[in-house]
């Protein structure tokens, strides 16, 4: 008899964020792992699987009047226990912490990828914010087997719930990431309507990106007429609290690009002609943007916290990545500018990081 493994859907998604990139991965190694295994998908939006995931998993899709109106989290801890219910499940994997209300012998896994609202609560919409307060650290402490996606973020969670973490999982990069030839470069470019020489910033516009600084910072540079010809790209979905930086955006349109968000498989292109990727973020669970770029042989300018540090181990040359206070427009704008001076093909491709997730296959399985 095959095991039933159910699955909150929330990060699959049309337009995935790099949570939802690592939980597609993650899903889909768990899915070679155990082929056999009938698997289940659970949310109140609609449900947009990868290639591989397709005809792997049933969607359990409610996409009701009642249903649609409802905050995900909502949805998913007080209704969506008695759909799941009916498929007598074996396992639940909760891609972000929290649970429905599940049969007793239905084994609980919690996915945690940061803990937002206890290091940057601020940074937060205000009904998300409580949902954590009221919810989390009970969901969490109520699982049976806790992945981390980094050791910092396991660090944090021992710190502030006296929780051990079951296994530490990387964030899997797609073996797509590598830096690409001119040709399609160039292809890549003129679709995104990009023609000039740019720095790079890939992330939801929301405070914890820290993009007002990144956007200051430039402007300052420009400014003071120590750099021209550069613009400020910025890939990624507009967030929330976010209209100072609205504002700034359209206020400099003439040396900032939004290009909204770009497609997985033109990314790449896009990270490998970008003068240098900036990414001086508040607080991460772990950075996969950060990766992303070192794999396609970008240098990078990140925060100096462990997360984004331990996204930086897969470098050949310490010298392609740049580590500063997040706080510091000065040491942004004099790591800009060290970079500018670069050749863009001065680095290699980084290696990708193979996952490891056999202590959570065992869990599973047994």
């Amino acid at each position: 008899m095959s095991i039933k493994i159910g699955i909150d859907a929330f990060p699959f998604q049309e337009k995935p964020t790099g949570i939802g990139k690592y939980i597609i991965n993650l899903v889909e190694e768990i899915s070679r792992h155990i082929p056999d295994a009938e698997y289940f998908a659970y949310s109140n939006r609609k449900i947009v699987l990868s290639d591989h995931l397709e005809s792997n998993i049933i969607k359990r899709e409610y996409l009701d009047t009642v249903s649609l109106k409802m905050p995900g989290k909502v949805w998913l801890k007080f209704f969506s226990g008695k759909y799941i219910k009916k498929d007598n499940l074996d396992v639940y994997i909760s891609t972000s912490g929290f649970f429905p209300v599940l049969s007793p012998n239905v084994k609980k896994i919690a996915i945690i990828h940061d803990l937002n609202y206890k290091i940057v609560p601020g940074t937060m919409g205000r009904l998300h914010r409580l949902t954590h307060i009221f919810f989390y650290k009970k969901d969490v402490k109520s699982a049976d087997f806790i992945v981390t996606n980094s050791r910092g973020t396991s660090d944090k969670l021992k710190h502030f719930f006296r929780i051990k973490t079951d296994q530490i999982i990387n964030p899997s990069v797609s073996p797509t990431y590598f830096k690409r030839n001119k040709d399609e470069i160039n292809g890549v470019l003129e679709k995104y309507q990009i023609n000039s020489d740019y720095l790079l910033f890939v992330g939801n516009l929301e405070p914890r990106k820290n993009l007002l600084l990144v956007i200051n910072s430039f402007i300052e540079l420009v400014q003071e007429k120590k750099i021209s010809d550069v613009k400020l790209l910025i890939v990624g979905l507009k967030g929330w609290k976010n209209s100072k930086l609205n504002q700034l955006i359209d206020q400099y349109s003439d040396y900032i690009q939004l290009s909204g968000y770009v497609a997985e498989h033109d990314l790449p292109a896009i990270y490998s002609q970008a003068k240098t990727f900036v990414f001086p973020s508040l607080y991460e669970g772990f950075g996969i943007p950060v990766r992303e770029a070192l794999m396609c042989g970008t240098s990078v300018i990140t925060s100096d916290i462990s997360e984004l540090r331990e996204a930086g181990e897969i470098v050949e040359s310490n010298a392609q990545i740049t580590f500063i206070d997040p706080h510091s427009k000065e040491e942004l704008k004099c790591s800009i500018l060290k970079y500018l001076h670069y050749d863009i093909n001065e680095y290699p491709s980084n290696n990708i990081p193979r996952i490891e997730i056999s202590n959570l296959i065992k869990f599973i399985t047994k």
